[in-house]
């Protein structure tokens, strides 16, 4: 049986997220129906601090994990974690299998709904470093959240890696999407560029598609695995680019 390998510890909680969103893709009717699924938390240092900061480097860690879930019997590796996708091109120069591109993903799934001014929602690393932009459609214009609105995002990121009650923050951060979203009036969509957010995602109707970055990988990945399209969903067809 082909298998999944996660990447965890970039958060833990969005990684448990990735996993929970594997299970509800599945179109399972008793427990060996499933598919199989090897995730390796390793304590990985932070990415922004690196990326931002000159803090301690998370690659020897990475490498650690990426090396596990090879020798776990991964057939695919998932790094559910945007911020992190910075490495993944050190990454595949240690694996023996593919590992999904969630930023190329994410991009190619914008094109393909026909969503090019998307307002991005993302780890201030993500937002800095414009991660997603080399990707995105020419015509695309991606915007951002201003300062303010960035340490708004960024904190709520950070209730979800402390792990606070998952109910009440989302409600805050819908309230706090619907403000950034009346400031950026010409988006035509959020993206939930930071999976940490997507545990907290939106409930209900922001007036705008909300593409969740954590979907999109679990669909690729599924993808990939049987060789096939996943069906359509509100999220829409997702391809697999490695």
């Amino acid at each position: 049986m082909s298998r999944i390998g996660i990447v965890g510890g970039v958060g833990p909680y969005a990684a448990a997220h990735f996993y929970r969103r594997i299970l509800d893709l599945c179109p399972a009717v008793t427990d060996e129906d499933y598919t199989a699924v090897v995730l390796v938390a390793e304590r990985i240092p932070s990415r922004i601090d690196h990326q931002l900061a000159g803090g301690p480097s998370p690659l020897p860690a990475l490498r650690e994990a990426v090396r596990k879930l090879c020798v776990a019997g991964a057939d695919l590796i998932a790094i559910p974690s945007a911020t992190t996708h910075i490495y993944r091109a050190e990454l595949l120069r240690e694996s023996r299998v593919p590992i999904v591109d969630l930023l190329l993903e994410a991009a190619a799934h914008l094109e393909r709904r026909g969503l090019s001014r998307p307002l991005i929602l993302a780890t201030e690393a993500t937002a800095t470093l414009r991660s997603f932009e080399p990707l995105l459609a020419p015509a695309t214009r991606a915007t951002y959240p201003d300062e303010h609105g960035q340490r708004q995002v960024t904190d709520f990121i950070y209730r979800v890696k402390r792990g606070e009650p998952a109910d009440p923050t989302r409600a805050e951060f819908t309230r706090c999407v619907r403000a950034l979203l009346s400031a950026h009036p010409d988006a035509d969509c959020v993206v939930l560029g930071c999976t940490e957010l997507s545990v907290i995602a939106p409930a209900v109707d922001v007036g705008v598609p909300v593409v969740d970055v954590t979907d999109v990988l679990a669909h690729a990945a599924l993808s990939f695995l049987a060789d096939a399209e996943i069906p359509h969903t509100d999220q829409g067809e997702l391809e697999v680019r490695l």
